[in-house]
C-alpha cells in the first residue's frame, strides 16, 4: 500500500482534487446558503420549487453533457477538456457578479456551471483508475472528498462574505480564488495513459444496453439522486424553521458539518470498498443514506438533532459519486471508463432535474410537512439500493463474497 503515497502518482491528480473538483461541485454543496439568501434578500416570495430547480440545473446539464465529454476525452485526451471546463467556470463566476434577476442566475449558476462540470467531472473520477489498480475506490473517494471539503469551507466563508460584502463581491472573490487554484491544478494534472492506447469513440455501446446488469446499475443511479439533493438544499431552511433566531454562523453550520462528514464518508467508504468490494459498499451506503432520512430526519426538531442528522446523512449520501468509477471498473474494466461513467451519470439526470424541486414542491403542498419530504427522499434511495441487488447477485452469486 506504500505506493499510494508516491509523489509521482499523487502529484498527477491531487491538485485537481481540492481546487478543481471542489470548484466544480461546490455550487451544489453550498447551494443551501445561496438559496436561503435568495429567499430572504434578493427574491423573497419565490417558490421553493423554483429555487431548488435553479440549484439542480447545473447538475442536470453536467449529467447530460458528461457522457459526451467523457467519450471525447477518452479518445482525445483529458487536458483540453479540463482547460475548457476551468475557463467556463471562471467566466460564469465573473458573470454572476453582474446578475440582478433570477433568469440571469439560471444562465450563470445553472447553464454555465453545468457545462463546466460536464467537462471536468467524468475525467476527474476516471483518473484514479489509471494510476491505482488496486485501490481505485479509496483514491476516488479521496478525490471526490475534495468536493465536500470545498463545500464545507465555501459554506462558512460564503455565508460570512455575503453578510459582510454582499453577493456580487462574494462571487468576485471566489472567481479570483478559482482562477489561481484551477490554473495551478491544470499545470499539475497528468494523464498516465499514452495517446496510442486511447480507443475509438463508441457513441452507442449496444453491448451495455443488452446487459441486464447494466440496467440494474442504471436503475440504481436513476433513483438515488431523487433523494440526494433534497436534504442538501433544504437543511438551512429546515434549521431556520425548527430553531428560529439563530446567528448566521449556526444556520450555516449544519451544511458545513454535512460536507465534512461527506468527505470523511467518501474516503472511508472508499477504503472499505477496496476490501468488501465496490458493489457491496455502494449498495450498503445508499441503503443507509435512505434509512437515515426515514428514521432520523423524520423525527428531529432540535439543533442537536439537526447536527446528528447532518453527520449521518453526510457520511453515506455522496458515496454513489465516489464509487461510480470503482463499480464500473470492477464490472466492465477501465478501457472506456470516463465514457461509461458519463453514461451512468446520464441516469442521474431525472433526479437532478426533478428530485430537489419535488422535495420543495412537497414541502409547499403539505404546508411545510418535513416528514413528508424525509419520507419521499429516503424511500427513493432505498429503492435505488434494491435496484443494485440484481447486478450484485448476477455477477457474484456468493452472498458473503467481496464484490
Amino acid at each position: 500500500m506504500l505506493h499510494l503515497f508516491r509523489c509521482d502518482t499523487w502529484v498527477a491528480i491531487i491538485l485537481f482534487d481540492f481546487p478543481s473538483l471542489t470548484r466544480t461541485l461546490t455550487c451544489a454543496k453550498s447551494w443551501a446558503v445561496t438559496e436561503e439568501y435568495f429567499r430572504t434578500h434578493m427574491f423573497p416570495g419565490t417558490a421553493d420549487s423554483v429555487l431548488t430547480a435553479l440549484g439542480s440545473l447545473s447538475s442536470v446539464i453536467m449529467t447530460i453533457g458528461g457522457i459526451i465529454a467523457g467519450k471525447l476525452a477518452d479518445r482525445q485526451g483529458y487536458k483540453p477538456y479540463l482547460a475548457a471546463g476551468a475557463i467556463i467556470w471562471i467566466a460564469s463566476m465573473i458573470a454572476s457578479v453582474f446578475c440582478t434577476k433570477m433568469w440571469h442566475f439560471f444562465i450563470t449558476i445553472g447553464v454555465m456551471h453545468g457545462i463546466a462540470s460536464a467537462l471536468v467531472f467524468p475525467i476527474i473520477v476516471a483518473l484514479p483508475a489509471q494510476w491505482f489498480k488496486r485501490y481505485v475506490a479509496f483514491t476516488t473517494g479521496i478525490i471526490v472528498a475534495g468536493c465536500s471539503i470545498g463545500g464545507a469551507i465555501a459554506s462558512l466563508i460564503y455565508r460570512g462574505l455575503i453578510s459582510a460584502v454582499g453577493l456580487p463581491k462574494s462571487f468576485a472573490i471566489f472567481a479570483a480564488i478559482d482562477t489561481v487554484s484551477l490554473g495551478v491544478a491544470y499545470l499539475m494534472i497528468k494523464e498516465r495513459r499514452p495517446p496510442h492506447k486511447r480507443q475509438e469513440i463508441v457513441w452507442f455501446d449496444v453491448e451495455f444496453f443488452k446487459d441486464p446488469v447494466f440496467w440494474s446499475i442504471a436503475g440504481c443511479f436513476l433513483f438515488v439522486v431523487f433523494g440526494y439533493l433534497g436534504p442538501v438544499f433544504l437543511i438551512s431552511t429546515f434549521t431556520v424553521e425548527k430553531v428560529p433566531n439563530l446567528p448566521n454562523l449556526l444556520v450555516a453550520l449544519p451544511v458545513v458539518v454535512l460536507n465534512l462528514s461527506s468527505a470523511l464518508g467518501r474516503t472511508l467508504v472508499g477504503f472499505v470498498a477496496d476490501m468488501l468490494g465496490p458493489v457491496n459498499s455502494l449498495m450498503l451506503a445508499i441503503l443507509l443514506s435512505g434509512l437515515v432520512q426515514i428514521l432520523v430526519w423524520t423525527f428531529i426538531s432540535t439543533y442537536g438533532g439537526i447536527m446528528v442528522f447532518a453527520i449521518l446523512y453526510g457520511f453515506f449520501s455522496g458515496c454513489f459519486l465516489s464509487l461510480c468509477s470503482a463499480v464500473v471498473a470492477r464490472i466492465y474494466g477501465t478501457d472506456r471508463l470516463a465514457g461509461l461513467s458519463g453514461l451512468l451519470m446520464l441516469f442521474n439526470t431525472p433526479g437532478y432535474a426533478a428530485g430537489a424541486p419535488l422535495a420543495g414542491a412537497i414541502l409547499g403542498a403539505t404546508g411545510n410537512n418535513w416528514r413528508a419530504v424525509a419520507g419521499y427522499c429516503g424511500s427513493v434511495q432505498v429503492i435505488a439500493a434494491l435496484c443494485l441487488v440484481y447486478a450484485r447477485l448476477k455477477r457474484e452469486p456468493k452472498f458473503m463474497a467481496a464484490y
